[in-house]
């Protein structure tokens, strides 16, 4: 692997976890924990919840992982 003498050496593992922290932030930000409010249907209410529980079962299997 080339790499220049300004960069840092990072190996695979490296990179891919960098990667996955990144997605994980882009996750957070894109499907935050919501409160649901009395004009929100019962739809839109199990929607998000359903976007927000992938998100927490990712972030639970990267941390057991």
């Amino acid at each position: 692997m080339l790499t220049s003498p300004n960069m840092p050496d990072l190996n695979l593992l490296d990179v891919r976890g960098m990667t996955v922290n990144a997605m994980l932030v882009k996750l957070e930000e894109s499907f935050p924990p919501t409160n649901p409010t009395p004009e929100d249907s019962m739809e839109k209410i199990m929607y998000r919840s359903g976007q927000r529980s992938v998100v927490e079962w990712v972030i639970e299997y990267m941390e057991e992982n």
